[in-house]
């Protein structure tokens, strides 16, 4: 069976559009893939005002805790953090303005102390790779 030159005109144009939509999107996926975060084997609970966050493996930034200020003044959060493989960086912001943050190279206890206006803030944390990461909050 013979095909017509229209036909294999039109077969020859959808691979070659084919082709290019692939290319395009493997150079979108690839120019974005390193602005990512993953997060594995996340488990978070909170219970009467105490936070606990258990991460797998993390590679970027993960969201522990998005609160409100409602009164302006010192903000003080006893917290625990450590992780088995690797240092992250645990940090508060509002408005993507760090307000403190501490790097946790191993397991320690410590305080989240800043002074606060009424807004909302954000604790995250923060790792180009670690594993095991576990961060207590009590508020």
């Amino acid at each position: 069976m013979r095909i017509g030159k229209s036909k294999l005109r039109f077969r020859f144009l959808i691979f070659l559009a084919l082709f290019i939509v692939t290319v395009v999107v493997i150079n979108v996926v690839s120019k974005y893939a390193d602005q990512t975060s993953f997060a594995v084997s996340t488990v978070k609970t909170e219970i009467n005002g105490k936070l606990s966050l258990k991460i797998g493996s993390l590679k970027g930034t993960y969201t522990v805790d998005d609160f409100s200020v409602a009164d302006a003044g010192p903000v003080n959060i006893p917290y625990e953090a450590s992780s088995e493989e690797g240092t992250f960086i645990l940090k508060v912001s509002h408005d993507n303005e760090t307000v403190w943050e501490k790097t946790v190279t191993s397991p320690e206890n410590g305080s989240i102390e800043y002074k606060a206006i009424k807004e909302r803030y954000k604790i995250t944390v923060e790792t180009e790779s670690a594993k095991k990461l576990v961060v207590k909050l009590s508020r």
